[in-house]
Order: structure tokens, then sequence, then C-alpha cells
């Protein structure tokens, strides 16, 4: 019985440290609504009715439920959006339609051996790669335990801080609310914590975007407003396939990108501080 035991870990650890390991992993998410997106009563054009609302909230969870990959080795992961054929339905209430459309993620890249991470986005059609070095997560392990399918998982949890640039938005937003109210409000940013559950039985320290520094694959994220899940994972050992990286765009970090964002979004607006598209 001991030698059973033993052969079955060897066996086990050379499939784990077979350079050719690799795996794919999918993934969806979907929005979690604990109250209504909360919406300024303005009188006249801008008033929003208890009808409108409804439909905007069933829009909004519809637009929310999309399909991940990623794609892993031991090494690099790549976290990419799979492309939906139907296009999504607006939501009717009372007579009313409304369609809320999330623009596509770019493509998210992690690599442990040169600790970086390169992410797709755009502004306006103008493609960049947002570059930055890895910092491992402070997650704090936890005892509690549940299945996920077939694997055994463990829970996580990680703080995440408000950070300065989003309290610099929110005294700006507060500013404008004084002068003339916005038909949407914005939530007060606050200190959030992301659970997640693992399984040490596919040793990769990867999850879904861009979630990492785990031991064990990262099955389920819970952002409190949003969960993402996994429904299917296939592993090899054979011929190990190449994770293409992002290569597409002007290279920039993160800092850069937000100052190149708020330039252009600035620039759009009008007096009142409403975007406008031209056409």
């Amino acid at each position: 019985m001991i030698k059973v035991v033993v052969g079955s870990f060897l066996l086990l650890g050379f499939f784990v440290k077979a350079q050719e390991f690799q795996g794919k992993a999918e993934y969806f998410s979907k929005r979690i609504i604990k109250e209504k997106v909360e919406v300024n009563k303005v009188a006249g054009e801008n008033e929003i009715s208890p009808e409108m609302e409804k439909a905007f909230q069933e829009a909004m969870k519809k637009a929310s439920e999309k399909q991940y990959l990623l794609s892993f080795n031991k090494s690099e992961c790549l976290y990419e959006e799979q492309e939906q054929l139907e296009k999504p339905e607006a939501s009717a209430v009372a007579g009313i339609k409304v369609s809320v459309v999330f623009s596509g993620e770019g493509k998210k890249y992690l690599n442990l051996k040169e600790k970086n991470s390169i992410e797709e986005a755009d502004i306006f059609g103008k493609e960049f790669l947002i570059v930055e070095p890895l910092e491992k997560p402070d997650w704090e392990l936890l005892n509690e335990t549940k299945k996920i399918g077939e694997y055994n998982c463990f829970k996580a949890e990680l703080l995440i801080q408000v950070t300065e640039k989003q309290k610099e938005e929110y005294k700006e937003f507060l500013k404008k609310e004084e002068v003339k109210p916005a038909l949407f409000k914005m939530d007060e940013p606050k200190d959030k914590t992301i659970v997640a559950w693992y399984t040490p039985e596919i040793p990769v320290s990867f999850g879904p975007n861009n979630y990492w520094g785990l031991p064990g694959l990262i099955l389920e994220i819970n952002e409190e407003d949003s969960i993402i899940l996994c429904s299917k994972v296939t592993l090899s050992n054979k011929e190990k396939s190449k994770i293409k990286v992002p290569n597409t765009g002007e290279k920039v970090t993160q800092k850069k990108f937000d100052e190149i964002q708020k330039k252009k979004m600035d620039s759009m607006k009008n007096d009142d501080g409403v975007i406008i598209f031209q056409q």
C-alpha cells in the first residue's frame, strides 16, 4: 500500500515538473446586482422613470455576461475574451427597450520569468500595450474549502485599497455635482476585498483577469459586484503550444496610459462636462 501511494506521488511530480505541462481554462463572468444603480431624478428631459431603471438594470446584467479563455504553462499565461456570435438583445420593460454594450477587453499576459505583465488597451481606436512589472499580491490564505467541479479548492482573500487617483476622481465629481447634478451618481470609492478559490491540484500560479500569486490555479474570483467562474479545465503534457505575447500597439506604463486617456476625454467634453461624440 505504501509503495502504491509513493508511486502515485512520484507520477504526479513527474507530470508537474514536465516542461511540456500546459493547459487551458474556460471562464464566464456575471455581474451580481445587489442594488439598483443610483440615478438622479433630474426634472425635465433627463428624468428617469422606474420602467427605464428596470430595463437598464436588466440590460446591464446581460451585457456583463462574458466568456474568457486562460492559456497557461508553468511560467506564463494569456487571458482573453472569447467572441460571442449572438449580439446582445435589448431588454424590454413596458415597451421600453434598453441595450447596454461593454467595450471588449484586451488580452492580458503575465510572465513569471521576466516578471512583467502586458495588457492590450485602446483609446478611440489607437492601440496601446500597457507594460508593468509584476508585484506579487499579498493574499491571505484561509482554511475554508469547497469543490468546484472535480477539484478541491481553498479560499484566499486580497485587500484592494483605494488609490489616490480614485480619491481625486471622486473629489472632482463632487465639485461638478455641486454645480449641476449628474445623471448617474458616482459611488464613493472604498477598499474592497477580493475572494479567490484556487486548487493546488493544478500547480500554476495564475487565474482570470490577471489575478495570480496563489499556490494553484484560481477557479473562481468574487469581486463584490461580479463573479468569474471556471467552467472547464483542459490539461496536457504533450507537445507544447506557444503562448502568443501581445505585440500590437504603443508600449506605455499604466500611469502614462491614464494620462493620455484623461487628456483625450477632457478634449471631448463640453462646458457641462458631457462627452460629445462626433461622427
